[in-house]
Protein backbone atom coordinates (compact mmCIF):
# COMPACT_ATOMS: atom_id res chain seq x y z
CA UNK A 1 0.00 0.00 0.00
CA UNK A 2 1.04 3.88 -0.93
CA UNK A 3 0.94 6.12 1.70
CA UNK A 4 -0.20 9.82 0.99
CA UNK A 5 2.85 10.93 1.34
CA UNK A 6 4.45 8.80 -1.01
CA UNK A 7 1.92 9.36 -3.36
CA UNK A 8 2.20 13.12 -2.73
CA UNK A 9 6.15 12.78 -3.41
CA UNK A 10 5.79 11.18 -6.44
CA UNK A 11 3.67 14.08 -7.98
CA UNK A 12 5.70 16.62 -6.84
CA UNK A 13 8.28 14.62 -9.12
CA UNK A 14 6.15 14.39 -12.17
CA UNK A 15 5.49 17.73 -11.99
CA UNK A 16 9.35 18.96 -11.82
CA UNK A 17 10.01 16.34 -14.41
CA UNK A 18 7.73 17.63 -16.65
CA UNK A 19 8.56 21.75 -16.23
CA UNK A 20 12.20 20.72 -16.79
CA UNK A 21 11.29 18.31 -19.77
CA UNK A 22 9.42 21.59 -20.99
CA UNK A 23 12.10 24.17 -20.27
CA UNK A 24 14.60 21.74 -22.43
CA UNK A 25 12.33 21.35 -25.03
CA UNK A 26 11.45 25.44 -25.13
CA UNK A 27 15.64 25.71 -25.15
CA UNK A 28 15.78 23.33 -27.53
CA UNK A 29 13.25 24.71 -30.24
CA UNK A 30 14.57 28.56 -29.57
CA UNK A 31 18.14 27.66 -30.25
CA UNK A 32 17.12 25.97 -33.54
CA UNK A 33 15.35 29.12 -34.59
CA UNK A 34 17.97 31.12 -34.04
CA UNK A 35 21.13 28.79 -35.69
CA UNK A 36 18.43 29.42 -38.91
CA UNK A 37 19.13 32.89 -38.52
CA UNK A 38 22.27 34.51 -39.27
CA UNK A 39 22.14 38.19 -37.65
CA UNK A 40 24.21 40.75 -39.71
CA UNK A 41 27.52 40.96 -38.14
CA UNK A 42 28.34 42.28 -41.00
CA UNK A 43 26.27 44.78 -42.10
CA UNK A 44 26.54 44.56 -45.57
CA UNK A 45 24.54 46.67 -48.22
CA UNK A 46 22.06 44.21 -50.20
CA UNK A 47 23.38 43.58 -53.91
CA UNK A 48 20.46 45.33 -56.35
CA UNK A 49 18.83 43.73 -58.98
CA UNK A 50 16.31 44.98 -61.91
CA UNK A 51 14.55 41.73 -63.12
CA UNK A 52 11.04 40.91 -64.97
CA UNK A 53 8.44 40.15 -62.24
CA UNK A 54 6.49 37.13 -63.58
CA UNK A 55 3.12 37.52 -61.83
CA UNK A 56 2.27 41.48 -63.47
CA UNK A 57 -1.03 40.93 -63.33
CA UNK A 58 -1.49 39.92 -59.74
CA UNK A 59 1.03 42.17 -57.80
CA UNK A 60 1.17 45.55 -60.16
CA UNK A 61 4.70 45.01 -60.90
CA UNK A 62 6.39 45.32 -64.18
CA UNK A 63 9.84 45.00 -62.73
CA UNK A 64 11.63 44.99 -59.45
CA UNK A 65 14.07 46.94 -58.46
CA UNK A 66 15.45 46.89 -55.15
CA UNK A 67 16.97 50.53 -54.67
CA UNK A 68 13.56 51.73 -55.96
CA UNK A 69 12.10 50.49 -52.71
CA UNK A 70 14.93 52.08 -49.95
CA UNK A 71 13.37 53.25 -47.29
CA UNK A 72 10.99 50.30 -46.87
CA UNK A 73 12.16 47.25 -45.34
CA UNK A 74 12.02 44.31 -48.14
CA UNK A 75 11.95 40.69 -47.23
CA UNK A 76 13.43 38.80 -50.31
CA UNK A 77 12.71 34.93 -50.37
CA UNK A 78 14.83 33.00 -52.99
CA UNK A 79 12.55 29.68 -53.63
CA UNK A 80 11.50 26.86 -56.60
CA UNK A 81 8.01 24.88 -57.30
CA UNK A 82 9.56 21.71 -56.38
CA UNK A 83 11.00 22.43 -52.78
CA UNK A 84 8.37 21.29 -49.98
CA UNK A 85 9.24 23.86 -47.70
CA UNK A 86 9.17 26.31 -50.15
CA UNK A 87 5.54 25.35 -51.22
CA UNK A 88 4.30 25.00 -47.39
CA UNK A 89 5.64 28.83 -46.35
CA UNK A 90 4.24 30.06 -49.89
CA UNK A 91 0.84 30.82 -48.08
CA UNK A 92 2.20 32.52 -45.12
CA UNK A 93 4.49 34.76 -46.64
CA UNK A 94 1.47 35.82 -49.07
CA UNK A 95 -0.52 36.12 -46.21
CA UNK A 96 2.51 38.15 -44.15
CA UNK A 97 2.73 40.15 -47.57
CA UNK A 98 -1.16 41.29 -47.05
CA UNK A 99 -1.12 42.68 -43.77
CA UNK A 100 2.37 44.03 -43.67
CA UNK A 101 2.22 45.81 -47.01
CA UNK A 102 0.67 48.64 -45.26
CA UNK A 103 2.86 49.27 -42.90
CA UNK A 104 6.09 49.62 -45.82
CA UNK A 105 7.02 46.26 -46.11
CA UNK A 106 7.92 44.10 -49.62
CA UNK A 107 8.23 41.01 -49.93
CA UNK A 108 9.68 39.55 -53.34
CA UNK A 109 10.10 35.93 -54.30
CA UNK A 110 13.26 34.56 -56.35
CA UNK A 111 12.63 31.91 -58.09
CA UNK A 112 15.78 29.32 -59.01
CA UNK A 113 14.39 26.94 -61.06
CA UNK A 114 15.99 25.78 -63.83
CA UNK A 115 13.32 26.71 -66.29
CA UNK A 116 10.26 28.74 -65.72
CA UNK A 117 7.66 26.19 -66.89
CA UNK A 118 5.20 25.94 -64.33
CA UNK A 119 6.05 28.93 -62.03
CA UNK A 120 3.48 30.72 -63.31
CA UNK A 121 1.28 28.23 -62.97
CA UNK A 122 2.39 27.77 -59.20
CA UNK A 123 1.91 31.45 -58.72
CA UNK A 124 -1.56 31.30 -59.99
CA UNK A 125 -2.61 28.28 -58.03
CA UNK A 126 -0.73 29.95 -54.56
CA UNK A 127 -2.74 33.09 -55.54
CA UNK A 128 0.68 35.33 -54.77
CA UNK A 129 0.24 38.69 -55.27
CA UNK A 130 4.09 39.99 -54.30
CA UNK A 131 6.23 40.07 -56.88
CA UNK A 132 7.91 37.49 -58.15
CA UNK A 133 11.03 37.60 -60.03
CA UNK A 134 13.17 34.57 -62.02
CA UNK A 135 16.80 34.56 -60.91
CA UNK A 136 20.07 35.31 -62.92
CA UNK A 137 23.25 34.19 -62.05
CA UNK A 138 24.29 37.24 -61.40
CA UNK A 139 21.68 37.70 -58.17
CA UNK A 140 22.54 34.34 -57.19
CA UNK A 141 26.14 35.03 -56.77
CA UNK A 142 25.69 38.54 -55.46
CA UNK A 143 23.83 36.78 -52.66
CA UNK A 144 26.51 34.46 -51.57
CA UNK A 145 25.63 31.64 -54.28
CA UNK A 146 22.06 30.41 -53.16
CA UNK A 147 22.86 26.30 -52.95
CA UNK A 148 19.74 25.64 -50.30
CA UNK A 149 16.15 26.70 -50.40
CA UNK A 150 14.67 28.56 -49.29
CA UNK A 151 16.22 31.19 -48.12
CA UNK A 152 15.05 34.66 -46.78
CA UNK A 153 17.13 38.18 -46.79
CA UNK A 154 15.86 40.82 -44.52
CA UNK A 155 16.55 44.20 -46.08
CA UNK A 156 16.54 47.06 -43.77
CA UNK A 157 14.71 50.27 -44.67
CA UNK A 158 18.69 51.86 -45.12
CA UNK A 159 19.45 49.20 -47.73
CA UNK A 160 21.24 46.70 -45.50
CA UNK A 161 20.99 42.54 -45.23
CA UNK A 162 20.64 42.51 -41.38
CA UNK A 163 19.34 38.84 -41.47
CA UNK A 164 19.39 35.68 -43.55
CA UNK A 165 17.78 32.62 -42.43
CA UNK A 166 18.76 29.43 -44.18
CA UNK A 167 15.73 27.05 -44.48
CA UNK A 168 11.88 27.48 -44.19
CA UNK A 169 11.04 30.59 -42.35
CA UNK A 170 8.56 29.95 -39.08
CA UNK A 171 5.54 32.43 -38.89
CA UNK A 172 7.05 33.55 -35.25
CA UNK A 173 10.62 34.43 -36.76
CA UNK A 174 8.83 36.55 -40.31
CA UNK A 175 7.12 38.59 -37.95
CA UNK A 176 9.43 39.20 -35.10
CA UNK A 177 12.07 40.31 -37.12
CA UNK A 178 10.31 42.22 -39.16
CA UNK A 179 8.84 44.27 -36.56
CA UNK A 180 12.71 44.97 -35.27
CA UNK A 181 13.62 46.21 -38.50
CA UNK A 182 10.09 48.62 -38.69
CA UNK A 183 11.50 50.04 -35.23
CA UNK A 184 14.59 50.94 -36.26
CA UNK A 185 15.19 54.27 -37.06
Amino acid sequence: MFKAADIESRKIKVFVFTVLLLAVAFIFVNFISISNANAGVRLKKAPNFNLKVLNVLSSGYTNFSLEKYRGHVIIINFWATWCPPCRHETPMLEKFYKTETAKGVIVVGINVNDNLSGVRSFIKLYGVTYPVVYADSGVIDSYGGIDEIPQTFFISKSGKIMFHWVGEIFKRALYGITNKLLNLK
